[in-house]
This record gives C-alpha cells, structure tokens and sequence, in this order.
C-alpha cells in the first residue's frame, strides 16, 4: 500500500468511524455496505453557524428598526463565515 493509499484508507475510517481493517473488508466482502457515521456537517460547524445566523438576525432587526449596525460586528461575521467556509469546503 502507497503512502497515499494508507492517508486515503485513514479518512476512510475516520470517516466511517470504523477501523482501516474493517473499510477493507466491507469494500472487498460486502460492497455498498458501508455507510458514514457522522453527517457531512459536524455539530461544531452547525453551532457556528447557528451563531452567525444569529447575529445576522440582530443586525437585520437593527437595520429595520433604524438603529445602525456596528460595522465592527458586520465584519467579525463576514470573517467568521469565510473560516467557516474556508474549513467546510478544504476539509480542515
């Protein structure tokens, strides 16, 4: 097995929540079978962006009552949202 192959099979597992043994012998012995464990959206990434749609939802409220947003605030959610991105799409 090539470097690349094991660092491949170790996502596999980690992805499966299951040993590099075990995803060998599903996709040798019981092809499809596996199936992931963890949703493709961790729950530390949801809280995130449950987080940000919150703070989201206080600037909108401030905007439509007339008070201006801190702009401080506006940027701290647009770069919370990009490293969020950033992980989400480069797979941390």
């Amino acid at each position: 097995m090539t470097e690349e192959e094991f660092r491949m099979l170790a996502v596999m597992a980690e992805y499966f929540n299951t040993s590099g043994g075990e995803v060998i012998r599903a996709c040798v012995f019981k092809p499809r079978s596996l199936r992931p464990v963890k949703p493709l959206l961790d729950r530390q990434a949801y809280g995130e962006l449950k987080r940000i749609g919150n703070n989201i939802n206080q600037i909108a409220r401030h905007l439509n009552s007339g008070i201006k947003a801190d702009a401080g605030e506006i940027k701290k959610i647009k770069e919370d949202m990009n490293r969020l991105l950033d992980q989400l799409l480069h797979d941390r």
